[in-house]
């Protein structure tokens, strides 16, 4: 009789490609699709990642929440701004926007003896039952821009690179800080967030990114991977050129491996013996429009073309599910699933 793994050895496997009882599972998603989600299951908002048996614990920053006057403006920790009233990350405020001094930002300090304070509890109350990772979205190129302003940033990588060299760097080393806090803290790996591509092709070229980026990025993953810790990385769209790259600096599991700009059958034909895979699902087509049918087909195919030896993928959505997707439509794809033997 096989013995049924914890959701922890369970992630810690897939994430090795080392045999598992059955592929582990995570879907995120947005408050709003959170509330609908948890009428149609009927289940406390709290109770919901364990309805939808999500094995992945994140790991956010404690910091005082900060609004505009109006309201429409929420602050994260870094200063930059995001609207409040729409679902997603809507970027509504630049601190950078018009200056480019750096030395004069008021920078967050990562050796705030409050900042890991959720995290800490978290980790206590879920006493090893989930991989715990925290949540560097926005890591480098993404926090780059949140500050300066997207269109902003890619002028300054032609016109001004050795600023951007600067800005970068004072972003790594507070993050670098951040990853050794955790990883004392004693989470299981590293889960960092960066997009570099839009739906066909790269934001930027792959020679800037290899110049500004790779070597900061390797920074990064190297905090966890020289603790034998492993990494996953999201970055959507079409980054089929860095993906060797990405490789050569140590990452693990890619995700949300979109099914619309990344060809399944080939990234396990070219990544399988160096990657595993989180994502699949397509949020862009399948979910929110598909049939029963359809999405049981999508799930079936994910599972056929990145998992055929029954390991190296977490199953879920390709993105946060936000509240055009029927709940329908969710249960249909959890229905897909490996089930649950915990």
């Amino acid at each position: 009789m096989t013995v049924a793994m914890t959701k922890r050895e369970r992630m810690s496997g897939a994430l090795r490609r080392q045999p598992v009882d059955r592929l582990p599972v995570q879907c995120n998603y947005t408050g709003a699709m959170g509330a609908k989600l948890s009428a149609h299951f009927q289940c406390p908002p709290r109770e919901l990642p364990a309805r939808l048996d999500n094995h992945l614990l994140r790991l956010d920053l404690s910091h005082p929440k900060r609004v505009s006057a109006d309201g429409k403006i929420g602050f994260d920790w870094w200063g930059a701004g995001w609207d409040t009233q729409t679902e997603g990350y809507w970027h509504a405020h630049a601190p950078l926007a018009d200056g480019l001094g750096l030395a004069q930002f008021p920078w967050p300090d990562p050796h705030d003896p409050h900042l890991l304070e959720d995290a800490t509890r978290l980790v206590a109350e879920d006493n090893g039952r989930h991989f715990a990772a925290p949540n560097f979205g926005l890591c480098l190129f993404e926090r780059a821009w949140s500050l300066r302003g997207f269109d902003s940033l890619l002028m300054d990588l032609v016109d001004r690179p050795e600023w951007v060299e600067d800005l970068l760097e004072r972003i790594t080393e507070i993050q670098v800080t951040l990853a050794r806090r955790f990883l004392a803290l004693g989470v299981d790996g590293g889960y960092f967030g960066d997009d570099y591509g839009a739906q066909r092709g790269m934001l930027f070229s792959p020679k800037v990114w290899r110049a500004l980026f790779k070597p900061r990025l390797a920074r990064l993953f190297a905090v966890f991977r020289e603790a034998g810790r492993p990494v996953m990385l999201h970055s959507d769209g079409d980054i089929w050129p860095i993906l060797p790259d990405l490789v050569d600096i140590g990452l693990n599991c890619l995700n949300p491996v979109q099914p619309e700009v990344l060809e399944h059958a080939r990234l396990y034909r070219e990544f399988g013996r160096h990657l595993s895979f989180y994502g699949g699902i397509s949020t862009q087509t399948v979910l929110p429009a598909g049939t029963t049918a359809e999405i049981r087909a999508a799930t079936q195919a994910c599972l056929r073309e990145l998992a055929p030896d029954g390991t190296g993928l977490i199953l879920g959505p390709s993105h946060r599910m936000q509240s055009d997707i029927p709940a329908e439509n969710v249960a249909a794809m959890l229905a897909a699933f490996p089930q649950d033997h915990d």
